[in-house]
């Protein structure tokens, strides 16, 4: 279990959108937690794999200069 302590403004944010929500604050707290953690992994993933094409040399083109070279552009 956790303790989170927090000011009355944002307690009161909190409470008012775990009621428009039909949450406990607890409840909301977790699943806003839960979304960020998993945004965090899926950042630090889609960083290594930016990297890791960085790294193979592999050269990448637009879809402005793919629709260029292709003639769609008209």
């Amino acid at each position: 279990m956790m303790t989170l302590e927090l000011d009355d403004e944002t307690a009161g944010v909190l409470a008012e959108l775990a009621e428009q929500q039909h949450l406990s604050p607890a409840q909301l707290v977790k699943a806003a937690l839960l979304d960020y953690l998993e945004d965090s992994q899926d950042a630090k993933r889609a960083e290594a794999a930016y990297q890791r094409y960085l790294d193979s040399g592999k050269i990448s083109h637009s879809l402005d200069d793919v629709v260029k070279a292709f003639g769609l552009d008209s």
